[in-house]
Formats: structure tokens, C-alpha cells, sequence
């Protein structure tokens, strides 16, 4: 190890191919994952971290290419990265982030990325310029993995994580779920350069109790405490002058009694300093079951519920296994909009119900 030495770790959030239904909202906001990551990564002593997002780049002082997106050759040259992480959970944006890691690798970066996509498909990541995919949770990995490229030393016994050997797959021990979250930092909007936020991301629940057919979310939820993530809406507020926040969790009421609880703290914290939060949350339809959920969220300012109906169609609600059927759909979305939620509906297309009778192969 070179000595008084520092390296720089870049975690890259690769922009949308085409516009949609979300740019606007990925102009003023970012994806909270990269934000976690970072945050711990900046507290090894050696190491520089900073995020790119880029469907949220403003300003004069970011280089840019004819197509106004950033220019990461230029980009490099004014601050040259060691290692370069990439947000790889929506599948759209997976093309973009191939051709960036074939770019950094040519710089001679190491590359990294977690995520989703890459965490199904670690064969195609690590065989288009991915040094090393993570699974599952990234904030401890990542620590353990930029020790050991500063240290020069093995990658095998890093628990979580895949990378080539001898041009097979060496894929390592599965890392256990973080179930604590109180004693890691908050997300760091500090470093996220050149990006303005208005909607703030925040997440109180991992995983999803649920077990629809079609996703990608299977951990069993885990929840910090109400109170955690209460002060870190007030470290927002207080801070950055935080308004606006969007509650990213699978499921929000995946604890239905802390959620409420949560709700208690924040519509607390509003009328006592005389603030008024706005918070969209990520939802089930099932929970309009429960009033006194719906009560405390709406006490708590709570406008949008974004909620995965899915589909409208029997059929497909089966072969998703959903739980439920189209008639209960609506009589649970009537429930919403009498406590006045504004509702953000979110539907598969074209389910591709699988056959009773497969054909022999």
C-alpha cells in the first residue's frame, strides 16, 4: 500500500434511456441505495466517495457531452475514480450502465455494482465489465471490499459478493439481512454532486412480507424504529430544509403498529414546530383494511400512496398470487379516497399467464 495514498470510490446512477412517467420526479430526487453506500464507504479513513446520478445533474460546473449528459472520460480526467459502483436495480437503464463500466474498466477502475438486476443476472454483469457484483445489502459489504482492493488483499472471504476466477463465477457465502439499522449514518445528500434534491427518499422497512409471483423483493421486511427514522426527518428539515419526502419502502405498514407510531411522531413533530410535511409512501391496497393505519397517516400528512395494483383482471391477480380479486380492489380503493389519499396506481400489462398444459419439450 502506497503510503499517505487516497483513493476515490464513485457510485454511478445511470440514467433513464427514454423519457417517462418518473424523469420528472429523477430530476429532483435519487435512488436512496448509492446514498446508503456511500455514506458508509466515507467512513474509511483512505477513501473519497462521491454520487452521480445522472437524471439529476444541474448546474454549469458538471462537464457534459453534446446530449447534455455527464461526460465521465472528462469526469475522470478532473478527478479520477479507483473504484466505480453502479446502481444496477432497474432493468432499462442496464445497457447504460454496461457501457459505462466498459468505459471506466479502460481507465483502469475497478468496477463494482449491486442491485436487483445484477444480483439475478450476475453472470451477464460479470461478463459485461462488472469486476464485482454485491448481493443483497451493500453498506457493510462495500467497506469490506475497498479495504481489501486498498490493502491489495483477497476477495474470497468477503461474504456476498461474485467476481471471476479463472473465467468461472466465484460466487462467496451468503451475507446475513441487517435486522439493526440504528447504529449505521443516514444517507449522505452531501455527496451526491451536482444533483438538487426537492423530494427527499427515505426508508423505514427492507423487504416485503408479501410473496407475489412476478417480484424480485423475497427478504423478509425489517424495520428501523419509528424514532430513527424520525430524527432523520428532523435532521432533514433542520439541515437541508427538507419539505418533501418519498417513503421508498416496499411496504410502508409492514409493521402495521410501528407505522402507525411513526405516524404519530411526525404528525407530532409538525403541529409542535407548526411545519407541514408532505410524504408520499409506497403501500398495499390491503391496507385499507385497517383505519386506524389510514387515520394516522392522514394525521401525519400523508398525501400519495403509491399502491402495485397490478392488474384488473381475475386471471392474472391469481397467477400473481395477489391475495385477492378485482372486486376487492375496488372497495379498498373506495376506502382510500374517502380518508382523500391521492392514489398513484401501478400495473403490469400483459401478465404472461403461464400455461395449465405445457407443451413436452
Amino acid at each position: 500500500m502506497e503510503k499517505n495514498r487516497r483513493f476515490r470510490l464513485r457510485l454511478i446512477v445511470p440514467v433513464f434511456p427514454n423519457y417517462n412517467i418518473y424523469t420528472f420526479a429523477a430530476n429532483c430526487t435519487t435512488a436512496l441505495g448509492p446514498l446508503y453506500v456511500a455514506a458508509n464507504a466515507n467512513k474509511l479513513q483512505n477513501w473519497d466517495v462521491e454520487v452521480i446520478d445522472e437524471n439529476n445533474c444541474h448546474g454549469k460546473f458538471y462537464p457534459r457531452t453534446k446530449n447534455k449528459i455527464i461526460d465521465h472520460e472528462a469526469l475522470q480526467k478532473e478527478r479520477p475514480a479507483d473504484v466505480v459502483g453502479f446502481y444496477g436495480s432497474i432493468s432499462s437503464t442496464i445497457p447504460r450502465l454496461y457501457e459505462l463500466a466498459k468505459l471506466y474498466k479502460s481507465f483502469g477502475s475497478v468496477t463494482i455494482s449491486g442491485g436487483k438486476h445484477v444480483e439475478n443476472l450476475p453472470e451477464e454483469a460479470l461478463n459485461n465489465n462488472i469486476d464485482i457484483v454485491v448481493f443483497r445489502e451493500g453498506e457493510i459489504t462495500i467497506k469490506e471490499v475497498l479495504s481489501s482492493i486498498e490493502n491489495k488483499t483477497s476477495l474470497e472471504e468477503i461474504l456476498g459478493i461474485a467476481f471471476l476466477k479463472n473465467n468461472k463465477i466465484f460466487k462467496t457465502g451468503e451475507r446475513a439481512l441487517i435486522e439493526n439499522f440504528d447504529g449505521f449514518p443516514y444517507p449522505d445528500f452531501s455527496l451526491l454532486r451536482y444533483g438538487k434534491i426537492k423530494i427527499y427518499p427515505l426508508s423505514r422497512t427492507r423487504g416485503c412480507n408479501s410473496k407475489c409471483e412476478f417480484c424480485a423483493v423475497r427478504d423478509k421486511a425489517r424495520c428501523s424504529t419509528p424514532a430513527r427514522m424520525m430524527d432523520e426527518i428532523k435532521y432533514l428539515v433542520e439541515t437541508r430544509g427538507a419539505k418533501d419526502f418519498f417513503e421508498a419502502s416496499d411496504h410502508f405498514a409492514a409493521n402495521r403498529t410501528e407505522a402507525i407510531e411513526f405516524c404519530g411522531l411526525l404528525a407530532g413533530y409538525q403541529k409542535k414546530y407548526k411545519k407541514k410535511l408532505s410524504l408520499t409512501v409506497q403501500t398495499r391496497i390491503t391496507d385499507a383494511k385497517y383505519p386506524e393505519l389510514l387515520e394516522a397517516m392522514k394525521n401525519a400528512n400523508i398525501h400519495t400512496v403509491c399502491i402495485g395494483y397490478e392488474s384488473p383482471i381475475d386471471e392474472e391477480l391469481l397467477a400473481m398470487k395477489k391475495g385477492y380479486l378485482s372486486k376487492e380492489l375496488l372497495e379498498w380503493t373506495d376506502i382510500f379516497h374517502k380518508y382523500k389519499f391521492y392514489i398513484h396506481g401501478m400495473f403490469i400489462f400483459g401478465y404472461p399467464k403461464k400455461p395449465e398444459n405445457p407443451p413436452a419439450s
